[in-house]
This record gives structure tokens, C-alpha cells and sequence, in this order.
């Protein structure tokens, strides 16, 4: 006889396996058979997206090529094996300066320094120190020296410089530029106060600035030449004795001038002397005599018996006023030397006075605005045409009366620009 115990064991077993056959059972039904068919699938949860239906690729008829490309669509094509890279880098190398480069900056920084000392809080020309780099800068900016030619600006920088009397040499650049007119009409009034002012400390500039005036200030009233005329020297004689006594205190263009003059007087040996005398201090007196020895030595154009080189001399002189090449224009001037030119046998020189004459004013006068359209004649043709070109005189002047006062640094920023 079984306990309760054991009867309810046995009960609760015979539950647990009813259950287990059940499930067994239905696990076996849920299986799909071989041969059952599916029917449909089942429906997709409401928060999945369905599946794209696939489009079908038809592919184009046998024979019929596709349609050509548009015409704004560029094609591509991959580079050969051969062609090189489209970028071609250089090497890098340390920058390199070039001397040009170094020249301009050391220029510009001499020109920021002497405006920076030309132009002291106290005023220009307070000190000796600003008088004299506004007195450089006036000279700079005549020349054009290492800038560009500002002559307006040169007489204001001299003007700076004698505001307050400390720097003499300032007298020199105003008497030129009032002279001249750089910035205004000349001014001889003006350039004769000047020219007193620097007397006092520099009397050799000043004889030769003044006699540079007195050959300007000529009248223009030249009736009629006089090729008969015994007087060979083209100056009167108070102008020549500044000149001279100019040169007798050492000035360098005064020097310069006197050789000239004894040239164009046939005296070769006496225009060596003078410029030998400034050789050391002007390149131009060295070139002038390295011209006159070179033309010595030549046994085909002695200088000193040719009577044509002196023609041609003293006609190149008057070309040089006549255009003012090297010199101001100086019309007056121009015509002595023709006439000079014409008494050593120059018949250009003859036919250029014909033409000068040819057309004065109703007073009798000479025709300055013909004279200017007769600079650019040649009358070494036989009939007068425009010359192409200038001709280079063989002896040379100094740009201006003050070039040699240019510190020597400055003023080789002009001869390079020269030689350029």
C-alpha cells in the first residue's frame, strides 16, 4: 500500500510527462513537412520599410550603338606612361640676392637716413647736421641720383638747407635753379642773390655761376653775322676772366670750361693743361683728356694743324647750345659758335647761319621759336633735312654746375645710370 507521499510524486510526475509529450508534439506539427507548399509570407512588422522591387536591365538591340556623349561633357583620358607630371616643382634652394636688389637697398635706406636727419624736430636747417643732408638731398634730386629727376623738389630741399644759414653750399643749388628755372621762370635777380650769398665761402663757384649768368643773359638781338670778325674767343673779355679767375681758386667746371675754349681755339697742349689740372678730381676732365691725348697720338687727325677739326669742333659746340644738349639752351651762344665754326671753313656751319637769318622777327631780331625748330636740322646734307640723331660732342661738360659736388657715392648711382 502506497503512502500519500509517494502518491503525490507519482502524480506530479504523470503531469510533468503529459505535458512534455504535448509540447513535443506541437514542436513536431509547427515543423513544415517535405511536401507541404508555402503558401504566403508573413506580413512584415509595420515599422520595417519593404523591400525595392528589382527593375528589369534590358539590354540594347544587337547592332544599334549607344547615343554619343553630350558636347559639354569633357572626356577623360589617363595619362600615358610617357608624358611627364603636369607639376613640375624646382629645387629648394636658399633665395639668392641679386647685386641690383642689394644697390636699391642700400640706396633707399642712405635716402630714408638723409631725410630723416634733413628733418630734425627742431626744424629744417636748425643744425649743421639737417643743412647738410637737406643740402645732399637737393643735389640728389637734380641729378636724379639713384631717384627720378625732381627739380621742383631739389630747389625746395636747397631752400631747406639755407633756411637758417648753416650749410653755404645751399647758395650754390638756389643761384642754379633760379637760374635755370627749376621750379618757376628763371629768376636772375634771384641768382645774382645768390651767387653774392655764396661768394663769401665759395667766390671760385660763385665767379663761375657767374659767369655761367652772364653768357645766359645775352640778348637774343643779333642782326646780322660777321664772319669777318678777328675776335676768335666767343666770350667777351670780363667774362672769360671769371672764368679764369675761377679756375685759378681750383673750381673743377670753370677748369673744364677753359679747356674747352683753348680746344676750340686750336691750342690742344694748353686744353690738355687745363684738364689735366682736374683730372684726379672729374671723370669727365679724364675723359676729355684720354680724347685730346688719343687724337695727338694720331698721325691721321692731328687736332692741332687740321683747320677742319677745329671747324667741326667749334661747330659741335654750337649743335651743343643750339640744343642744349649737356647745357641749357642757350640760342645767343649757339650762334657765336656758328660764326666760329663758319670763319675755320664749316660749311654747315655757313648754311645753318643762312638758315637762322632766314626768318628773324619783324624787329630784326633773332627768331627764338625758329631756332628751336632749327635744333633738329641737318644742313651736312645739300639740301636741310632733320637729323635722326643727335651727335655726341667729343669733348664733355659736367651734367650741371654742381655735379661735382655730389658725394661721390651718389653721384656713382648717376654714372651708372649713364653707362646703363
Amino acid at each position: 500500500m502506497r503512502g500519500p507521499l509517494y502518491q503525490h510524486h507519482h502524480g506530479l510526475a504523470g503531469a510533468v510527462g503529459t505535458v512534455m509529450a504535448v509540447g513535443v508534439a506541437a514542436l513536431f506539427a509547427a515543423l513544415p513537412g517535405p511536401a507541404a507548399p508555402r503558401t504566403r509570407a508573413a506580413p512584415a512588422p509595420q515599422f520595417e520599410l519593404p523591400a525595392p522591387a528589382p527593375q528589369p536591365i534590358e539590354a540594347a538591340p544587337a547592332g544599334k550603338r549607344a547615343a554619343p556623349l553630350e558636347s559639354e561633357v569633357q572626356r577623360i583620358d589617363a595619362p600615358s606612361a610617357t608624358s611627364p607630371p603636369p607639376i613640375s616643382a624646382p629645387p629648394i634652394t636658399a633665395p639668392t640676392l641679386q647685386p641690383k636688389d642689394t644697390q636699391a637697398r642700400t640706396v633707399r635706406r642712405e635716402l630714408q637716413q638723409l631725410q630723416k636727419m634733413a628733418a630734425p624736430a627742431s626744424g629744417y636747417g636748425s643744425t649743421a647736421a639737417a643743412a647738410q643732408a637737406a643740402w645732399q638731398l637737393g643735389l640728389i634730386y637734380l641729378h636724379g641720383a639713384g631717384v627720378s629727376v625732381d627739380r621742383p623738389l631739389a630747389q625746395q630741399w636747397f631752400e631747406r638747407a639755407a633756411r637758417q644759414g648753416r650749410e653755404s653750399w645751399a647758395y650754390a643749388g638756389l643761384a642754379w635753379c633760379t637760374m635755370d628755372g627749376c621750379a618757376a621762370p628763371a629768376n636772375p635777380a634771384a641768382a645774382t642773390r645768390a651767387i653774392e650769398q655764396l661768394r663769401t665761402t665759395h667766390p671760385g663757384r660763385a665767379d663761375y655761376l657767374a659767369w655761367l649768368q652772364a653768357t645766359q643773359l645775352h640778348p637774343l638781338r643779333i642782326t646780322a653775322p660777321n664772319p669777318r670778325s678777328s675776335n676768335s674767343s666767343a666770350y667777351a673779355p670780363q667774362d672769360v676772366a671769371l672764368l679764369e679767375r675761377a679756375a685759378a681758386s681750383g673750381d673743377v667746371p670753370a677748369t673744364i670750361e677753359l679747356g674747352i675754349l683753348a680746344f676750340t681755339d686750336q691750342d690742344v697742349e694748353r686744353a690738355q693743361t687745363y684738364f689735366r689740372r682736374v683730372a684726379q678730381r672729374s671723370s669727365v676732365a679724364a675723359h676729355n683728356l684720354k680724347v685730346l691725348q688719343a687724337s695727338s697720338r694720331s698721325p691721321s687727325a692731328p687736332l692741332q694743324a687740321s683747320t677742319s677739326n677745329a671747324a667741326q669742333a667749334a661747330l659741335e659746340m654750337a649743335q651743343m647750345y643750339h640744343r642744349g644738349q649737356g647745357v641749357p639752351a642757350n640760342f645767343a651762344e649757339a650762334v657765336r659758335f656758328y660764326r666760329l665754326a663758319e670763319q675755320r671753313g664749316s660749311t654747315q656751319a655757313h648754311k645753318m647761319l643762312e638758315l637762322i637769318f632766314s626768318q628773324p622777327m619783324p624787329d630784326g631780331s633773332l627768331n627764338a621759336a625758329w631756332m628751336q625748330q632749327l635744333a633738329q636740322v641737318d644742313v651736312s646734307t645739300p639740301v636741310a633735312a632733320l637729323n635722326s640723331g643727335v651727335q655726341t660732342p667729343q669733348l664733355q661738360r659736367l651734367p650741371t654746375p654742381l655735379f661735382d659736388l655730389l658725394p661721390a657715392f651718389w653721384r656713382q648711382q648717376v654714372l651708372q645710370i649713364a653707362g646703363a
